[in-house]
């Protein structure tokens, strides 16, 4: 159980880092073509064209990261509430004020992140295929697998079993 004055000093923490996060995300516009002093698209030489893909991409990362941590600290917040603030979500453990300090908005204690984790990562290995299932009957010989392709005129990567 939090004391009133830990409780305090992690909602304070919270509610600065919503504020910081919010100005982070509405400042964090996507540049135009305008922005790099250019009139249109088509006087760009190619490389300024990647560098200007490269720097919104950027920007798109960290707004969404900036979002998503957004989305963990106002969690934090409700759970300043309803009064469950700083027990793991998954055991109903105490988290540590240590790692509280570090992560104000975690939601589970270490060992039960690791579990969220790593269940979240099997979930998401699937592998991928590019062949053609053996029974599938698309009525045109001439259409042929990556895999047939590769076989057929090689590839850097591609060896024969």
């Amino acid at each position: 159980m939090r004391t009133e004055k830990e409780l305090t000093y992690f909602k304070n923490k919270l509610v600065s880092m919503k504020q910081e996060l919010t100005k982070a995300i509405e400042a964090n516009q996507p540049f135009s073509f305008e922005d790099y002093g250019e009139l249109t698209s088509l006087d760009n030489h190619f490389a300024d064209t990647a560098s200007q893909l490269e720097d919104r991409e950027v920007q798109f990362s960290i707004k969404e990261s900036a979002k998503h941590i957004l989305t963990e600290v106002e969690e934090a917040l409700d759970r300043c509430k309803d009064g469950t603030y700083g027990k793991c979500v998954e055991t109903g453990k105490d988290i540590p004020v240590e790692r509280l300090k570090v992560l104000p908005y975690a939601k589970r204690i270490i060992e039960a992140q690791k579990r969220f984790d790593e269940a979240a990562d099997s979930s998401n290995q699937t592998e991928l295929s590019f062949s053609t299932p053996k029974d599938d009957k698309r009525g045109d010989e001439r259409l042929q697998t990556v895999d047939e392709l590769q076989c057929e005129h090689g590839n850097s990567s591609f060896t024969i079993k």
